[in-house]
This record gives C-alpha cells, structure tokens and sequence, in this order.
C-alpha cells in the first residue's frame, strides 16, 4: 500500500542526544540507540506491519511543541531528532536519504512536550502545508 501522507507524534527527546547534550559518548550511544528504536516502534504501530511509504523523494515537515519556554536553537532540536528519524525509516523500509527537503516549525509549548513527524510524497500538498503554518505564526 502507497502513503501519500504520513504523520507520526513522537515524544520529547532527551536532551543529552542533542549537539549541546552530554559529553559521555557511552551514555549519548544508549540514549540515540534507545530512541530509535522507540520511534520505529511507534511507526510500526502507525502505520501497521505491512505498510509502507514506497518514495523516492520525500519531503518532511518536523513539529515542535516545547515543554517549556527555554531557549533552544532549531539547528540543534533537528540534530536531536535525528535518531528518531532513523528509527521511523528503519520501519518504513526506506533510506534517510530520500529525503529531499524539509521544514522546520515551532509550535509553542504544551506540558511533557512533544514533537511531529509528517512526511510528504507530493511537493504541493508538502509546500501547502508549509504555508499554513507559517500563516499561523505571522498571522498571531
């Protein structure tokens, strides 16, 4: 089955996977092993066992609502999500690489916080919902 549209809510990572993290690189490996692994899991369970996006091109949009009002830079909350990207392809049966663009959007604060995963097939529906977004916050 093809996915044109996929949309994945994943939990707030640890900090200490981010650039900024912890220096311990035994403690950093766990941690980045562990999250991947919980988001191919999720993913699975989003998406069934036998699913899965069959794209050569895939065009993202990553969703991040902070638990709290600190200061983080997007550069390093992409970075964060890196192992949790991973881990989402590892259960799609695709390579990371395929991915040919992708947005990055803040999304206020919400307890715990959380961050989204959507991943496009088609440039138009990717590029609309980029345009949503950035309406939302210039239009606040």
């Amino acid at each position: 089955m093809k996915i044109d549209f996929f949309r994945l809510l994943l939990p707030w990572p640890n900090w200490d996977i981010s650039p900024n993290g912890t220096r311990n690189r035994k403690y950093r490996t766990k941690l980045t092993r562990e999250h991947r692994q919980m988001a191919e899991m999720l993913a699975r369970e989003a998406i069934g066992f036998n699913n899965w996006v069959d794209a050569e091109e895939i065009l993202s949009i990553w969703i991040f609502r902070q638990p709290s009002k600190s200061h983080r830079d997007t550069g390093n909350m992409r970075a964060a999500m890196k192992a949790y990207q991973d881990g989402v392809f590892d259960a799609l049966l695709i390579d990371d690489h395929a991915v040919k663009d992708e947005h990055l959007h803040l999304d206020g604060f919400i307890k715990d916080g959380e961050v989204e995963l959507r991943l496009y097939e088609d440039y138009h529906q990717w590029i609309d919902d980029v345009i949503v977004l950035t309406k939302e916050v210039y239009n606040a």
